[in-house]
């Protein structure tokens, strides 16, 4: 079976989830990769999850809280299944993701068939680039108001964003991708998840939005033009090649 990407959307996430990441990671004896970096407090963060994975019948979860890339790359050499939580996603890049060891490690749980998979703040860092947040949205459709940021690179030429409808973040997204139109938006609501694998997204809850710029992007006294943008709404059982 190939590899996987798991794009959560945020709130409670469902035992589905943890369900099929262990199903695709080989069983409850898998070993699962805890990285609770993008919150605050990364040990109780760690444990947290934990628990809900063993909850879920997983037997061999570890959750380390160092912030040594090197040694978080060893742990990720034989894990089967990653799993991020919620929290700012510019946490987790500070912390670890400028060491290219470590960015090659997560990427290769996929190419040997692994899972690797998020929720909230997690699921942005799957894109080849991520939303920072770190301007408050205006709104507008204007030049510099959704700032993006390099991620983890799973999901290549993509740039995620969560809780779409339940915090009106498709401006945001649309904006994200009229600035970069070489980039496809994945937009995923709150309680909403979907599976990538060989470059397909498979909606398997609630709903998962799509936006594509097909021509490049003019600008006219800051606001941002393209006469071709595709917007698509999927739902449970759609797919969409990437």
């Amino acid at each position: 079976m190939s590899g996987g990407v798991i794009l959560v959307g945020g709130g409670d996430t469902p035992n589905e989830v943890a369900q099929t990441i262990l199903r695709l990671a080989g069983g409850s004896q898998a070993r699962v990769v805890i990285l609770a970096h993008t919150q605050r407090d990364v040990a109780q963060g760690g444990r947290r999850s934990a628990e809900f994975f063993a909850k879920n019948g997983a037997q061999n979860v570890l959750a380390p809280d160092t912030q040594d890339a090197q040694e978080i790359a060893g742990l990720l050499s034989e894990a089967r299944a990653v799993w991020i939580p919620g929290g700012n996603q510019n946490r987790l890049m500070e912390r670890l993701g400028t060491s290219e060891v470590f960015r090659k490690a997560v990427r290769q749980v996929v190419a040997r068939g692994g899972v690797v998979a998020g929720t909230s703040a997690g699921a942005s860092l799957m894109g080849s680039h991520m939303p920072t947040g770190d301007l408050p949205f205006s709104g507008n459709l204007t030049s510099g108001s959704s700032l993006v940021a390099p991620a983890l690179g799973l999901i290549p030429d993509a740039v995620v964003d969560q809780h779409l409808l339940k915090r009106q973040r498709l401006p945001r997204l649309l904006c994200a991708v009229l600035e970069h139109p070489t980039l496809v938006g994945i937009g995923v609501d709150e309680g909403a998840w979907a599976m990538v694998q060989v470059k397909r997204l498979t909606v398997h809850r609630a709903q998962v939005v799509i936006v594509r710029a097909r021509a490049q992007t003019w600008i006219r006294e800051g606001l941002l033009g393209n006469r071709d943008v595709q917007i698509q709404v999927l739902l449970p059982k759609e797919q969409v090649a990437l």
